[in-house]
């Protein structure tokens, strides 16, 4: 497998995958998300895909879901992510806040790849909220 990195200008970059995706980072975060960002949607959409599959497989129809990460830096220079929540909202008639937290624990734990890469150099960990429809 293999992502192709091409500079553009200053600090942006074209990033072209092995299936031929194509988009755009920025490491000043002016034009395009940056680095980070974009490792942290990463994390965000492989845990949201995994939680997402989990409940579907339960027979859960979702209406609405979002995972809204939020995370802290080292103190000290180059500031590395600590530690990310991910906090997954979920609307569905049919769900129960133990469910999601039942398949979040297995994103994180046994699914999700970015996840498992990542771990343990940073504390990842998620919480619950489930909107009424």
């Amino acid at each position: 497998m293999a992502v192709s990195v091409s500079w553009l200008e200053d600090c942006q970059f074209n990033v072209v995958t092995e299936d031929k995706f194509e988009f755009t980072i920025d490491a000043d975060g002016k034009k395009a998300p940056c680095p980070t960002e974009v490792l942290l949607s990463a994390l965000g959409t492989c845990s949201a895909t995994d939680v997402v599959m989990g409940l579907q497989d339960e027979g859960v129809e979702l209406r609405q879901f979002e995972n809204k990460l939020t995370y802290t830096l080292t103190e000290s220079s180059p500031r590395l992510y600590e530690s990310v929540n991910l906090h997954f909202v979920v609307k569905a008639a049919n769900v129960t806040e133990e469910q999601v937290s039942a398949a979040a624990n297995n994103a994180l734990e046994k699914y999700c790849h970015v996840c498992l890469m990542l771990q343990p150099k940073i504390k990842v960990t998620h919480s619950v909220e489930i909107l009424k429809p």
